[in-house]
């Protein structure tokens, strides 16, 4: 039995979603926060619970060949880059071994075909939407990232994950907080008005929508700020790869007044400037995104991301295609035209209103959207006759509802290509449809989210032939 306090001489076989090393000493699992994979370290244990201890780096004695010095200054105080301190080589080959590991352990598939991951060209500043928390104080503001596991908002001048829009915008409202003493939401006292920044950029068309989320009321002097982020945005130099120039079109306040945290963004805005929406143009067609409409965050790993979708879909223009969790109809308007027609149905009202925009705005007349959770919605539509050939599933974090893969299996699918950033759920769903007839035949792993440990995937199951 492992003791608080002793030391063990531990390698780093794994890392856990915080970016944790993981290792084992005296059979049981040790969370060592600093270490990396590779790492042979001794370790301080800290804490011991049942089945896993945790324990503190207290010696390298044989470093990683993947560990790196880390390259952003913030590291070891901002929450944002768990990987920071492993080689993107490194990254690479630990997420792709992670989503063999979860779909045979989790999924119970044997042996699974997990094809080579697709990393990206330039692993920085990929990021289309920023998120920065605003804390501090009205004469010292921090607009940056959580201090991990707390609500303390680390200031960060800088970040290697976020677009040039979005620094350049955390630099001017910090000005603005000093210069007019706006006031900070504190949520401990429920008091202040600024809670975070977000910034949405469309690589295609450079245009850039800078929402403040705020508890209530409205800021001093708005037209001044405006006019500052629009010109520190101007002054961004064009793409050097696309000539893309970055112009403010959007300047919106979203009230969140919830008190116990929870979403980023509450359910009213107020557009102050410019569009309600931007635009984007992905591989020939236009999208439409308003504030809280979900859009893939790295636009150039989507591209290859929906390509790998529509090449498991094997398309032949005769189908029907069920694309659940569709957003704004990012995967249904990119297979339409490969496909019969695309039914799309997403939660979020204003996300299923962009889907329907978007078809109009292109010309795109074989898909339609409906606004409902996909695993009420899709059950209803099933029991009324409707059938696919093809189910595309792109749900969040958490997974699908068992509802939901039992309503794609009575529509008679015959394929089912589910993208999914989390191989925990997605491999415990893999388990479930292949009890209800489905075979699982590759996985595509694809790195949308560098230096993090997070991991995107392509599954394709097809339905077994009695």
């Amino acid at each position: 039995m492992l003791k608080v306090g002793e030391k063990y001489r531990i390698e780093i076989v794994d890392m856990g979603q915080d970016g944790e090393g993981i290792g084992r000493a005296e059979g049981m699992a040790v969370f060592v926060k600093e270490a990396v994979i590779g790492d042979i370290c001794t370790v301080e244990i800290t804490k011991v619970k049942k089945n896993y201890a945790f324990g503190k780096l207290f010696e390298i004695v044989e470093p990683s060949k993947d560990r790196i010095a880390p390259l952003c200054e913030y590291f070891r105080e901002c929450g944002g880059c768990s990987l920071g301190a492993l080689s993107y080589e490194g990254q690479l080959e630990l997420k792709q071994n992670q989503v063999r590991a979860a779909l045979e352990r989790i999924g119970g598939v044997r042996e699974p075909e997990v094809l080579e991951i697709i990393g990206m060209e330039n692993p920085e500043y990929y990021r289309n939407n920023g998120q920065f928390p605003v804390g501090g104080t009205s004469e010292n503001p921090a607009v940056g990232f959580y201090r991990p596991k707390s609500h303390y908002v680390v200031d960060c001048m800088d970040c290697m994950l976020q677009s040039e829009p979005a620094v350049a915008a955390a630099h001017v409202l910090r000005e603005y907080i000093k210069e007019y003493g706006v006031s900070v939401y504190n949520p401990k006292t429920e008091k202040g008005t600024l809670r975070h920044l977000i910034v949405r950029n469309a690589e295609g068309t450079g245009e850039v929508m800078v929402i403040l989320v705020i508890n209530k009321g409205k800021l001093p002097d708005q037209e001044v700020l405006v006019e500052w982020l629009k010109e520190a945005i101007d002054e961004i130099e064009p793409d050097e790869e696309t000539g893309v120039k970055y112009k403010l079109r959007s300047f919106v306040l979203n009230i969140n007044q919830n008190k116990n945290g929870g979403a980023v963004m509450g359910e009213k805005n107020i557009f102050v400037y410019g569009q309600e929406r931007i635009t984007d143009l992905f591989e020939g067609i236009e999208y439409l995104i308003s504030p809280r409409s979900f859009y893939q965050v790295n636009t150039k790993q989507a591209k290859k991301l929906y390509a790998t979708a529509a090449d498991f879909a094997n398309l032949t223009g005769e189908e029907t295609v069920f694309d659940l969790y569709c957003g704004v109809g990012t995967i249904s308007l990119y297979l339409a035209s490969k496909a019969k027609r695309v039914i799309g149905i997403e939660y979020v009202k204003d996300a299923v209103l962009d889907a329907n925009r978007n078809a109009i705005k292109n010309g795109i007349v074989n898909a339609v959207f409906t606004c409902g959770k996909a695993e009420e919605v899709l059950p209803e539509m099933v029991m009324k006759g409707t059938r696919a050939h093809v189910a595309v599933l792109d749900p969040p974090r958490s997974g699908c509802d068992e509802r939901l893969l039992k309503a794609v299996a009575d529509a008679g699918v015959e394929r089912i290509v589910y993208v999914s950033c989390n191989p925990s759920t997605l491999a415990r769903d893999v388990k479930i449809l292949t009890e209800m007839g489905y075979e699982f035949i590759k996985a595509q792993p694809v790195d949308m989210f560098g230096w993090t440990s997070h991991v995107e995937s392509v599954v394709l199951l097809s339905k077994v032939q009695k």
